[in-house]
């Protein structure tokens, strides 16, 4: 499995578009944080979560053209607005692409994107939601150059809800891999399902508490209970600087930076 992060950055982006920088060191190119998503490559599938408002930049990036499902974790704008986006994906793939979102998440997103989903006269659909389940499996179908089929894989994903002040986010776990962005508090004994992971990336906004994330502190309670092998922050805003977030981290605990690969 290789985990690729998109983008890092809270809702603002780092540094902030106005030109105010914040704590950060702007020489430091690590510091400069597109919106948050993450790309899965496992059995020769493309998962991605979340469609930030910058997910064209990040996908050319990356050098990604397919993408096989979204997961998303919650409304909010800065995790869903590069939705429009996924239509040259489907088009350059000739295909209609999953979505998997809560029933919270449905119909708030189908009032602003009814098009993308169920399509109008001017445009056919090119995604399509699918309901979570809290163990649920992405299919992906193989077939030769002459349209043979060769095979089926599926990948296997848990998911479980966690706090993020006034609303709910979705957790993440593919395997050994987990992903809980905007985390304020888990609820109870959902800790548990975080055992054994080789690697945990979880949204740190800032250093102190916020009244909807976690603060640092908090968060390094959380790994000690959980203890994944390495642990990564992501949705950082311009007030962590990448070197003074690294000198107070312990051993395999580390802050992202857009781009950054890790094979699990």
């Amino acid at each position: 499995m290789k985990i690729r992060v998109l983008g890092c950055g809270g809702s603002f982006g780092s540094p902030l578009a106005w030109g105010r920088n914040g704590n950060i060191d702007i020489n430091n190119f690590n510091n400069f944080r597109t919106r948050s998503s993450i790309l899965i490559e496992i059995n020769n599938t493309n998962i991605l979560i979340d469609t930030s408002p910058d997910l064209r930049q990040q996908l050319y990036s990356a050098k990604c053209t397919n993408i096989d499902a979204v997961l998303f974790t919650h409304i909010h704008s800065d995790h869903t607005s590069g939705l429009p986006d996924m239509r040259a994906i489907s088009l350059i793939n000739d295909k209609i692409i999953p979505a998997y979102m809560s029933k919270d998440m449905k119909d708030k997103i189908l009032s602003h994107y009814k098009y993308i989903f169920k399509g109008d006269k001017d445009y056919l659909p090119f995604m399509k939601i699918c309901d979570l389940k809290n163990n649920f499996n992405v299919q992906k179908k193989f077939f030769d150059e002459d349209g043979n089929f060769i095979e089926e894989k599926n990948t296997e994903i848990q998911t479980f809800k966690h706090n993020h002040g006034s609303i709910d986010v979705q957790t993440y776990r593919i395997g050994k891999f987990a992903y809980s962005t905007d985390l304020k508090n888990f609820y109870e004994n959902d800790l548990d399902n975080l055992q054994d992971l080789d690697l945990w990336v979880v949204g740190l906004l800032r250093s102190d508490p916020h009244p909807s994330h976690a603060g640092f502190e908090q968060i390094l309670d959380y790994i000690k209970y959980i203890k994944p092998k390495k642990t990564i922050f992501t949705h950082m805003t311009a007030l962590l600087d990448e070197e003074k977030l690294i000198s107070k981290c312990p051993k395999n605990v580390l802050p992202a930076f857009d781009g950054m690969e890790i094979e699990i």
